[in-house]
């Protein structure tokens, strides 16, 4: 992915800035309810109630071993964010399952605090999925020709 990021997104580099970021938000704390980790609360419940697709595109993660192999335990707020504010990261609310793909793309990137999608775990993914999509399709745009070209020679055009 290029160095901008889309949309109004962001990444903080430091943890005094995920300090000041988090006492930024305002409204319910979603991320913090719910099980925490531990023997009751695992991968496997992650996995189950996202009904085994990703969090962000609906990828059937459950449809190849390799998918399944590759899904990742997404924290949708960031853990470098939680963590540096001296929060739980590992809340039931604050996890889904997630491909590699959208793993990779969301990465750390956060919307702006002002932004009403904090205020509900559901506003939060569609945001997020949205931001996603976004960056897939600043990527497909930025290597459309390049894969056209290596296509296009594979099939002895």
């Amino acid at each position: 992915m290029s160095e901008s990021i889309p949309s109004l997104f962001q990444r903080l580099t430091s943890d005094d800035a995920r300090k000041a970021f988090y006492a930024g938000l305002k409204g319910p704390a979603w991320w913090l309810g719910g099980n925490k980790r531990g023997p009751e609360f695992g991968w496997v419940e992650v996995f189950v109630k996202s009904d085994g697709k990703c969090v962000y595109c609906s990828r059937d993660l459950a449809a190849s071993t390799d998918a399944l192999a590759e899904s990742t335990e997404e924290h949708l707020v960031p853990r470098s964010l939680l963590e540096a504010s001296g929060v739980r990261f590992d809340n039931e609310h604050n996890m889904a399952v997630c491909c590699a793909g959208c793993n990779g793309l969301k990465n750390e990137a956060l919307p702006p605090a002002g932004h009403p999608c904090w205020k509900s775990r559901k506003a939060f993914i569609k945001e997020c999925s949205r931001f996603v999509a976004e960056c897939r399709l600043k990527n497909f745009q930025k290597y459309k020709t390049h894969v056209e070209n290596v296509l296009k020679k594979r099939a002895g055009q």
